[in-house]
């Protein structure tokens, strides 16, 4: 059984000498013999081993925890002097791997192949994995090109997800290079329409509005037609990044998402603002690439020249972000209104005309808002539109949603290809 799904870089830290307890924090790295495979801190050894292609435990050559992988923390254990299984040394809370017996002498770390490598290795249709995308392996492509992200979720049946796609198909966005996670949208938006918020004279963020109110309570997350009892614990807690547009700014055209930086004129908004690296990118595979970054792990980081602020929220589920709108038909994808072909968006595979024929309303809101408008005196949201681009609505119009979310990585495959009639599918 897999336990842990963090890995990321290793650090081996000694917590207290007097009382043994040494932590395992992934977060920085420090250098492994790669000869020996063995790390010696305070008089312990470490040794990791992989799950390989043939479900074989192999030596971790690398000086970190492995892209991909989880933790196996039953399999994993410590032994002390005399090769004596000490149990009850390993725990794991708060990201952070926790040795707390001073008798341990060798520890042996153990890791699984993590649900998005499992995927990956399925060597998907229009999976690119040529370069990480935002954090993530993605699936681009027209609809037409038989893109092969579909997925199940809330059952482990497939003629029952094939037979009710309404409450159990969700399409894959990406992979999580580092952590193996898989992010999923719904296929079908859910069966009515929703307000952003009951007026539009407030200024409402997405944590506090009815459309995430909807989403992470009874008529998604809390419905167990939806996620059936037991499947939300498959669901990973995630920080997600919000924020607003920029305010006296005209509609529509270069308008993507937390981020942006207004010219000086006033005009449109046509360029990103990086407040890290102090830079107006305007390459449109680097604009949509800035949307929800975490900068240098700021807590709440704001657009240039303006008071707009991009700030994080803890939860399981949210909306899509208009950069993976964007990553889903290509690199450079330019889906706003000015462009011109921004039909090709309209075509690609997430957009909601190619998933469902019978959506309450054709237009769909994001988890982006427009803020203040000075051209309607309300405040707005950010929508992708039946037409294929994104564009501004006010809170109180009444659009379409899809969930979107991350299945833990610890998740195992149980069967599937990726095909509408033959889906990926998880254990139960």
């Amino acid at each position: 059984m897999r336990i842990i799904n963090k890995k990321y870089l290793l650090v081996i830290l000694l917590v207290g000498i007097l009382t043994g307890v040494i932590v395992l924090k992934p977060k920085e790295e420090v250098k492994l013999d790669n000869v020996v495979l063995k790390q010696e801190v305070n008089n312990k050894t470490f040794a990791m081993y992989k799950e390989d292609t043939e479900n074989n435990y192999v030596p971790v050559t690398e000086n970190k925890f492995p892209d991909m992988y989880v933790l196996n923390i039953e399999k994993s254990k410590c032994v002390d002097n005399n090769g004596n299984e000490l149990n009850g040394v390993l725990s794991y809370e708060n990201d952070k791997v926790t040795i707390t017996s001073g008798n341990t002498t060798y520890c042996y770390l153990y890791f699984d192949k993590s649900l998005g490598l499992e995927i990956k290795e399925t060597n998907p249709n229009k999976l690119s994995t040529d370069q990480i995308r935002g954090s993530m392996y993605r699936f681009q492509g027209q609809q037409n090109e038989n893109v092969n992200n579909y997925i199940c979720f809330g059952t482990s049946d497939i003629d029952k997800c094939t037979k009710d796609p309404d409450h159990h198909m969700y399409r894959i966005i990406g992979i999580e290079v580092e952590t193996g996670r898989v992010k999923v949208i719904k296929k079908e938006a859910l069966d009515q329409t929703y307000q952003w918020y009951k007026d539009y004279d407030h200024d409402i963020k997405f944590p506090e509005s009815d459309i995430y109110k909807a989403i992470s309570g009874e008529d998604f997350l809390e419905n167990s037609t939806y996620v059936p009892d037991g499947w939300e614990n498959k669901i990973s807690d995630n920080t997600w990044t919000y924020g607003d547009m920029l305010s006296n700014n005209t509609l529509g055209a270069s308008q993507t998402g937390e981020g942006l930086y207004q010219t000086e004129t006033g005009q449109k908004a046509t360029q990103w603002y990086n407040p890290a690296t102090e830079e107006t990118p305007n390459a449109q595979s680097a604009v949509v690439g800035y949307e929800g970054s975490k900068y240098k792990d700021q807590k709440v980081y704001y657009t240039k020249g303006n008071g707009n602020w991009t700030e994080k929220f803890e939860g399981k589920v949210s909306l899509m972000y208009l950069h993976d709108y964007h990553y889903s038909v290509s690199d450079e994808a330019n889906c706003q209104y000015d462009a011109s072909n921004y039909t090709i968006c309209k075509t690609g595979w997430m957009h909601l005309s190619q998933n469902d024929q019978s959506a309450p309303s054709e237009n769909e809101w994001t988890m982006s808002r427009n803020g203040w408008n000075s051209w309607t005196g309300y405040f707005d949201g950010l929508y992708v539109d039946s037409a294929g681009y994104p564009w501004t609505a006010g809170l109180t119009g009444y659009l379409s949603m899809r969930p979107v979310f991350y299945i833990d990585a610890s998740q195992t495959l149980q069967g599937g290809i990726g095909t509408l009639e033959n889906p990926f599918i998880i254990q139960e």
